[in-house]
């Protein structure tokens, strides 16, 4: 029970970091997975490196399922708490396991190589990436279930304030990651296939793991039995959930969409983009983290009719935001070729993961505020406001400004379009964000006033 926070209470930036930082660091080891996997198999040439650059939006297509079903669920659970109703937030989060398992199940066909070969040939890869990567895939798609019950646990004790426990169980599983990827891939000849079996072995340990604190901590035990009420429960977290999916799905599709323009360029195009894509993410998950605090602490909030707590844990997420992304942006324009080294490339691809480290630079700047549109629509429950931006920014403006950039720039074109994507998104975010606080002010305004008037009646 130490390890709750209480999100209604005390100085707003010292909850809200105290909350946060356990949710960066599981965010930091939770990416960890795919970094290690890229250092080591862009080890192994430019084919392989392509091979698991194609899988990645298969990847973020299964995060967002999940994401969408967890992250819905804290929201439910958050507000439930903030109302002071923990026996029907105990039972959303019963209800997430079956579901999180239906969800990651669709994934279950790709563990035929004929299904898997296609859906490399449908991205534009080679014969011989596709071959790379059928095993890779393979282990990959087996892992879901796995990475589903992670993110189950997660919720749960999110929803509950306790930030400090995931964290635990991402570095022990990454731990593990690190020390088995360079075991099976180079020592027992594995190759790419190796990095799959690395990660599903660290996501298992880290799912026992978090299996056992639920049991010492809550008294709870996570199954598949299907509680009362279900169908309605379901329904309440697709309401919330779906529109969260969507949002983080529409990253995966457009990022298949440019993996099919950048395809056009050779294995060294789509290996550039991913250096780039993996080293930025890496940077940017304090900023993640705080946006997924931000949701809860606001959807909290929100229960308790408590707006001023709202517009303070906002200002404060602007603040931090900015200390972040001043240093990645010189960061990434004075030394794009240093960051690229670690994964040993080709001359050839040091050029251009460089160029795209460069465009990045600039891409960082307007990321804050989409992160915080992304924080304030799950808080107040209007994720749609998310699926806007998400659509907006990937399929209305990166994939057509990928397009025309690269048939005037070539693959350097395709980096660019990233910060201008990212511009226009980030203007639309801000004033979305505004509109949210508004609606929220004047919404609790007139339920105080209601309530006054009811009070006043009684009397």
């Amino acid at each position: 029970m130490r390890e709750q926070i209480d999100l209604g209470a005390g100085n707003v930036s010292a909850v809200i970091i105290r909350f946060a930082v356990p949710l960066m660091v599981s965010l930091f080891f939770q990416n960890l997975y795919a970094y290690i996997d890229t250092v080591f198999v862009s080890w192994l040439g430019a084919e392989a490196l392509a091979a698991v650059s194609l899988s990645v939006p298969l990847t973020y297509l299964a995060l967002s399922l999940a994401k969408g079903a967890s992250f819905g669920s804290v929201v439910l659970i958050s507000y439930a708490r903030g109302q002071g109703d923990e026996e029907g937030g105990r039972a959303v989060g019963m209800a997430l396991l079956p579901m999180m398992t239906l969800l990651m199940a669709i994934f279950a066909p790709l563990l035929s190589a004929d299904l898997c070969r296609a859906f490399y040939a449908f991205l534009g890869a080679t014969d011989a990436v596709a071959a790379v990567g059928i095993g890779f895939t393979a282990w990959l798609v087996a892992g879901f279930p796995v990475m589903g019950y992670v993110f189950t646990a997660e919720a749960l004790f999110m929803a509950r304030g306790d930030t400090k426990t995931p964290m635990k169980g991402q570095i022990l599983g990454n731990m593990l990651n690190f020390a088995l990827d360079p075991l099976f891939m180079f020592v027992f000849g594995w190759g790419v296939t190796g990095a799959a079996v690395a990660t599903f072995t660290g996501q298992l340990v880290a799912a026992v793991y978090l299996r056992r604190r639920l049991a010492i901590q809550q008294g709870e035990r996570l199954t598949l039995a299907l509680p009362a009420g279900v169908t309605g429960l379901w329904r309440r977290i697709v309401g919330q959930g779906v529109f969260i999916t969507v949002a983080y799905m529409v990253s995966p599709v457009g990022l298949m969409l440019l993996n099919m323009v950048l395809a056009r360029f050779g294995p060294l195009a789509v290996g550039a983009w991913n250096l780039m894509s993996r080293t930025e993410m890496m940077v940017m998950l304090p900023i993640m983290g705080l946006s997924n605090a931000l949701a809860a602490f606001v959807s909290f909030n929100l229960g308790r009719g408590d707006y001023g707590r709202i517009r303070a844990g906002l200002v404060f997420f602007f603040k931090f935001s900015l200390a972040i992304v001043v240093p990645t942006m010189v960061l990434f324009t004075v030394f794009p070729r240093e960051l690229t080294a670690v994964f040993r490339p080709a001359p050839d691809l040091v050029e251009l993961g460089s160029a795209a480290l460069s465009a990045s630079a600039v891409a960082v700047l307007f990321m804050p505020a989409l992160f915080a549109m992304n924080g304030l629509a799950q808080g107040f429950r209007r994720p749609v406001f998310m699926l806007a931006i998400g659509f907006v920014y990937i399929i209305a403006a990166r994939v057509p400004l990928a397009y025309l950039f690269a048939a005037r720039w070539g693959e350097r074109g395709v980096f660019w379009s990233h910060p201008a994507a990212a511009f226009l998104a980030g203007a639309l975010a801000l004033a979305l964000s505004l509109r949210l606080l508004a609606d929220c002010r004047r919404g609790l305004a007139a339920a105080a006033a209601e309530n006054g008037r009811g009070a006043a009646a009684d009397g």
